[in-house]
């Protein structure tokens, strides 16, 4: 079951879904067959997060409910915090409810802290960030990318350091204060170029060519996009 899961976990992280999910499934009917309570909510919050990957939210949600009423039965903190935060992710991503996202999330965010798992906190803080931006509610938003920022410096994660300092660009820029946002974003790209994250120094880019464009400077601006 271990090897099946391992490989779906393979093909998950090449994109290649359809068959992630083939032998994810075959890991959860020998987890099943075999009475591995502990195997069986790992599967299904993989299976869960295959099924987020491709657009089929009731399936994932189905996956994820059934990995938590496992994982809170076995008292396995870890993996139950895990399910909190993609079935907040599901709610904002899929539906749009707000609401039930926040719910979720603080259920996560509360049992990693308690439990210690440093980067699974910085992970929640930035999704919480994510909620409450859509939300409109920058400060809020701001609040929690700036606790995650701290937590991803604390732990040397330059990847996630790179991702934070993005997002609170682009909060600074939603509340047109775009001298903090360039300084935000430069120093996202500086951190994207180091580790060679193309897509998120692309996306650095593209952020500059935007806070030109509204501090008037095309020149500067056209030189970004490009």
């Amino acid at each position: 079951a271990r090897a099946y899961e391992n490989l779906g976990t393979v093909f998950e992280s090449l994109a290649e879904y359809d068959t992630a999910k083939e032998y994810i499934e075959k890991a959860l009917a020998i987890t099943i067959k075999i009475g591995d309570r502990q195997g069986e909510a790992d599967a299904y919050e993989k299976l869960g997060t295959v099924f987020l990957h491709l657009a089929k939210y009731d399936k994932a949600k189905e996956c994820y409910e059934k990995a938590l009423a496992i994982t809170i039965e076995i008292g396995d903190r870890k993996t139950e915090s895990d399910t909190y935060k993609w079935l907040g992710d599901l709610s904002f991503l899929s539906l749009a409810d707000y609401n039930k996202a926040t719910e979720y999330l603080e259920k996560a965010l509360a049992i990693k802290t308690e439990i210690g798992d440093k980067q699974g906190e910085a992970t929640v803080h930035g999704s919480l960030g994510k909620v409450f931006r859509n939300l409109g509610e920058y400060d809020k938003a701001k609040e929690y990318c700036k606790k995650a920022l701290k937590i991803a410096i604390e732990v040397d994660d330059k990847g996630s350091e790179a991702t934070y300092y993005g997002m609170l660009g682009s909060l600074s820029s939603c509340r047109c204060k775009y001298t903090e946002a360039n300084q935000n974003v430069r120093k996202a790209l500086e951190l994207a170029s180091n580790i060679g994250n193309r897509e998120l120094e692309a996306f650095c880019y593209y952020q500059l060519g935007l806070i030109f464009v509204h501090l008037g400077d095309f020149v500067k601006a056209k030189q970004h996009f490009e």
